[in-house]
């Protein structure tokens, strides 16, 4: 409805363009008429167009006549009208017959139409108003324009289904459309194929298609754990770059959870929103060996901001926080926000920790300096006094450039500052400086590349027991060279659109020497403090496939895809130590052999990917995944991935979704054990979807624990969706 009134807007302004029609005792059949100078259409630099099978201008009663097929345009809109009267003296506008009027992609129709386009008040009678945006029809008997923005809609209905009988609809007796985009309803009903199902006496609500204030449509859901739940939510549009929701939901078992989302749009480089929820659980303090990290009161927060200063700095921060280790398996969609999601699988269910994080990012031609924090929330721990936090950490790197401008000697720089803070436990802060310095030599068709890397790392830091207090630190290099080259073929073909072909094989061999160096007094925060002593060789080689496809219409424009990449590596060591991570044990001098392949349609319709890691001393794999995925444009999806590393999962995931039909599709997906020939979860359903309304209804069985839920959801389009669980 609020579409009617925008809409009206610009009829209005086309009926004051009207206004300046060239006088004369006789108008052509087709006339394209200038605008006057000082009219509203003369201002906006208009011209109006008009056909009829007979046009005239009565000069002594000042109307303008046109009947017969009559067709008005004037800049993305037409009137069409079997009889039309412009009136001058009155400034009033009408139209008889079957008349209707497309404005861009909306339109209006009605049998009867009278505007004063001065006062802008006026009637339609038996009208029609179709918006193409949201696809909503709404009718009125009697339709009185009582000023700007301002309408009484008698004997009214609205609707999106375009059948003639239509699968739902609102009828009221009388709608009041107040200027700023609400409607007041008097002796509304709710009808599904014309039988009445809700009544409502008197009830208000946005007609803006646009953000407005108002209650959401609520949702119901009933569980064995949770009782009977009611989601209610009141959408605050604050202003064009505020809103905020909030959403008390009931819980018949625990009580009430209150809860509240602000977003805002300060500007294209300013966005983001805040969230929190609250709830004094009943079922935590009824039964507490069943929450032994969990107090009554229950809560949590988050939020997320992205900014782009004007000298060029970009802020980031993302922050989720909750009350207890439990908090998201009772409430998943705490920060998710869905309230059936059928396919994903929540973090909850996998993830150890929550993750919150805020970052500062500068960038220059050569240089770029970034400042980080994390804070890490243990979902296994009763609290997070042992858990390393970093805050902040700051980086500060210099990029490849060229010594004293040579072009054939190049260094870089980084330099982090880390303070590592836990309340129990050892922390500090450690500085990290590595300088690099590269010769890259062209040989032939042949690159080499000897480097030089210089390391100092020192620690302030400080422990419980004073084991560590004091300072630390260690000094280390690493030296080696590296030769690597590509060798290329360009094929002339004429396959799925393809003219050219480019087949690479591009081999890298390295060497790397790292001293051993003692750092049994240092302490332990992340992986940078242990660097293993290094003598190898490794060696790689990548294969690529990439087409060329040429643009339709444009000479020498084209567009290429990598269809195809294969790579295989390894590394020998000459010494007899391990790294913990390529070599995992003394005396073992191969690593585990690399290898994987990717495949991938020009329109990423068809993925593959294999990858495999091999150990050459057992003669067994340590890693092997497959990842196969389709979809089309019809909607047909099908995933696939089988996961297997030793010793302790081997995984196969399934996933896929058939439309049927235009109106029908089935979706489901499967976790299931090989190792322990058992199936952890199974999710199938589907989704009905005529033209106006959708009926999602799924089944969701996890085994480990069992639990067995069924959702459903009911989508009115345009008004919204009703779900349970």
């Amino acid at each position: 409805m609020q579409r009617f009134r925008c809409k009206t807007n610009s009829i209005i302004l086309f009926l004051i363009s009207l206004f300046v029609l060239l006088a004369g005792s006789v108008i052509p059949v087709f006339a394209a008429v200038p605008d006057l100078p000082g009219s509203a259409a003369a201002v906006a630099g208009k011209t109006v167009e008009i056909e009829a099978d007979y046009l005239y201008y009565d000069k002594q009663a000042n109307l303008y006549h046109a009947q017969g097929d009559v067709v008005i345009r004037q800049e993305g809109m037409e009137l069409h009208a079997d009889k039309a009267i412009l009136n001058q003296a009155l400034n009033e506008f009408e139209a008889w017959g079957d008349v209707l009027l497309r404005d861009r992609t909306d339109y209006l129709a009605c049998r009867y139409l009278k505007f004063n386009y001065l006062d802008q008040v006026g009637s339609i009678r038996d009208g029609r108003i179709f918006i193409k945006e949201k696809n909503y029809y709404i009718t009125g008997e009697h339709i009185k324009k009582l000023g700007p923005n301002e309408y009484d809609v008698e004997n009214a209905t609205m609707t999106t289904c375009d059948a003639e009988r239509a699968a739902w609809l609102i009828r009221c007796k009388k709608v009041h459309i107040k200027n700023g985009g609400y409607g007041v309803v008097d002796n509304a009903v709710f009808a599904i194929k014309n039988v009445p199902v809700l009544y409502i006496p008197k009830g208000i609500f946005p007609v803006n298609t646009k953000r407005q204030t108002g209650f959401l449509l609520p949702g119901i859901g009933y569980s064995d754990k949770d009782g009977l739940i009611t989601k209610n939510a009141f959408f605050w549009a604050i202003n064009r770059s505020n809103d905020l929701t909030l959403y008390p939901e009931t819980y018949s078992k625990r009580g009430i959870k209150f809860g509240a989302e602000y977003r805002y749009v300060l500007n294209e480089q300013t966005l983001g929103d805040v969230s929190a929820s609250f709830i004094s659980d009943k079922v935590v303090e009824d039964h507490p060996e069943d929450y032994p990290h969990a107090d009554k009161e229950r809560w949590a927060f988050g939020a997320h901001h992205f900014q782009t200063l004007s000298n060029g700095t970009t802020l980031k921060a993302d922050v989720n926080l909750v009350s207890d280790n439990e908090y998201l398996e009772d409430f998943p969609d705490t920060f998710a926000g869905d309230f059936i999601d059928e396919l994903d699988n929540a973090d909850y269910k996998t993830e150890t920790y929550l993750r919150s994080l805020a970052i500062a990012a500068k960038s220059w031609e050569r240089y770029n300096v970034t400042v980080e924090s994390r804070y890490y929330q243990s979902l296994l721990r009763k609290n997070d006094d042992e858990n390393l936090q970093l805050l902040p950490e700051v980086t500060l790197a210099a990029l490849n450039q060229p010594v004293f401008g040579a072009d054939w000697l190049f260094w870089r720089l980084q330099g982090v500052y880390s303070n590592f803070w836990r309340k129990e436990g050892d922390q500090g802060q450690r500085f990290d400086l590595h300088p690099v310095l590269k010769m890259p030599l062209k040989l032939g068709p042949f690159e080499i590349i000897p480097f030089l890397e210089l390391r100092e790392t020192c620690y302030l830091t400080s422990s419980d027991d004073d084991r560590i207090d004091g300072s630390q630190s260690r000094e280390t290099m690493a030296a080696g060279v590296e030769l690597r080259s590509v060798a290329e073929r360009v094929y002339d073909c004429d396959w799925w659109g393809m003219d050219r072909l480019l087949h690479t094989l591009e081999p890298t061999v390295g060497y790397r020497y790292v001293p051993d160096v003692d750092q049994s007094e240092l302490p332990s925060f992340d992986y940078l403090d242990y660097l293993a002593e290094e003598s190898n060789v490794t060696w790689a080689l990548v294969s690529r496939l990439v087409g060329r496809y040429p643009r339709a219409g444009r000479v020498d424009e084209f567009d290429y895809q990598e269809l195809l990449k294969f790579q295989i590596g390894q590394a020998y060591s000459f010494i007899d130590v391990a790294d913990g991570q390529r070599f995992m044990e003394d005396d073992q001098h191969a690593s585990n052999f690399f290898s994987q392949l990717e495949m991938r349609s020009r329109r990423g319709g068809l993925y593959m990917k294999l990858e495999n890691r091999f150990d050459p001393y057992t003669n067994s794999n340590e890693l092997m995944t497959a990842l196969l995925s389709t979809r089309d444009q019809r909607g047909d999806f099908l995933a696939l991935e089988y996961r297997y590393e030793q010793e302790i999962a081997e995984i196969f995931t399934g996933s896929a979704r058939l439309p049927l039909w235009s109106w029908l599709d089935l979706y489901g997906s499967i976790r299931y054990s090989v190792a322990d020939s058992h199936i952890w979860e199974t999710i199938y359903g589907f989704n009905y979807h005529p033209q106006c309304w959708s009926l999602d209804f799924s089944v969701d069985e996890e085994r480990d624990p069992y639990d067995l839920s069924f959702r459903l959801l009911l989508s009115l389009n345009g008004l919204g969706g009703l779900g349970s669980n």
